[in-house]
């Protein structure tokens, strides 16, 4: 006997998404029950039918992604959607504006235009996962009026480009990129939304996908956004060894510095601090990324910049 939940043709959306704090308000701003909207349910995880399309991926990657749809399309219990940037998806992001204090873009279906929507998340990562909650909170049956009032509202989740302070013309920035995609993504989206002013990113490999060799090259393109570039010391790196080839952050220093960009690889937080305030000037702004508490390093930052005459 076929399961009646399969009639409904859910949607699911990864429970650790960025995506998924977004899909709820838009359920709440609808009035509907949230726990009709199955893509909540961790079982969904691995069942997850919205698939990225396009996007801000390289070409084998996007080759990648059409094989994998191409393959399990017609073996799935559920529909398949699939959405991004690339004019071969069937829901679009089109004319993305990063310009004034919001994003703006609009969402066309089958090559029809569909709504337009902001948001005052920047970044085209950004509008991406936007795009995968209004394809969700469509198949959920959610008004367009709810979801377009749910993305305007949404302030974001911490640590996700979060501004921790703002002291003496500098702005400090907290974000959890910690692989390069992420890194570089971050750093694009900062770049749009401080147009004009220095961009000085700190980073501290601490994840496991970080700490080790296996985006020793990716990382050096993924700074390119930046102005100046600062890689503390590989986290517990002891540890690390014993998984495998470490990250070698002086290789992947002298490998930025050789595009002509001021970079360095700095062991700890203290001697990132005395660079830092001998270093920063108003305007600059400071991203710090790191999936750990980097040594308290942002109110440290924030608090000696307070106390400079």
């Amino acid at each position: 006997m076929q399961d009646s939940t399969w009639d409904r043709t859910p949607l699911g959306l990864e429970t650790a998404s960025p995506c998924q704090p977004r899909a709820a308000l838009a359920v709440e701003r609808s009035g509907k029950d949230a726990g009709k909207a199955r893509g909540f349910s961790g079982n969904n995880v691995h069942g997850n039918g919205v698939c990225g399309h396009g996007g801000s991926v390289n070409p084998g990657l996007r080759m990648l992604h059409r094989e994998v749809v191409d393959e399990i399309g017609g073996k799935l219990f559920t529909r398949l959607e699939t959405f991004g940037t690339s004019g071969e998806a069937r829901w679009q992001a089109r004319d993305i504006d990063h310009s004034g204090g919001l994003t703006r873009f609009r969402v066309f279906r089958d090559g029809r235009a569909w709504a337009g929507f902001e948001t005052p998340l920047i970044g085209t990562f950004n509008v991406l996962n936007s795009l995968a909650v209004i394809v969700a909170a469509d198949s959920w049956g959610i008004e367009r009026a709810a979801i377009t009032e749910a993305l305007a509202t949404f302030k974001s989740v911490s640590r996700r480009c979060e501004i921790r302070g703002e002291v003496k013309g500098i702005t400090v920035i907290d974000d959890f990129a910690h692989h390069p995609t992420a890194v570089r993504e971050t750093l694009s989206a900062l770049r749009v939304k401080f147009h004009g002013r220095r961009l000085v990113a700190v980073f501290e490999p601490r994840s496991w996908s970080s700490r080790l060799a296996v985006f020793q090259d990716e990382y050096v393109s993924a700074f390119a956004p930046a102005d100046y570039v600062i890689v503390a010391g590989v986290f517990d790196s002891e540890t690390a060894v014993a998984k495998g080839r470490v990250l070698d952050t002086r290789s992947l220093i002298d490998s930025i510095a050789s595009q002509n960009k001021p970079a360095f690889a700095i062991s700890d937080v203290d001697a990132t601090m005395q660079r830092l305030g001998a270093e920063l000037r108003s305007g600059d702004v400071v991203a710090f990324m790191s999936n750990g508490g980097f040594g308290g390093i942002h109110e440290k930052l924030i608090l000696a910049l307070r106390s400079m005459a």
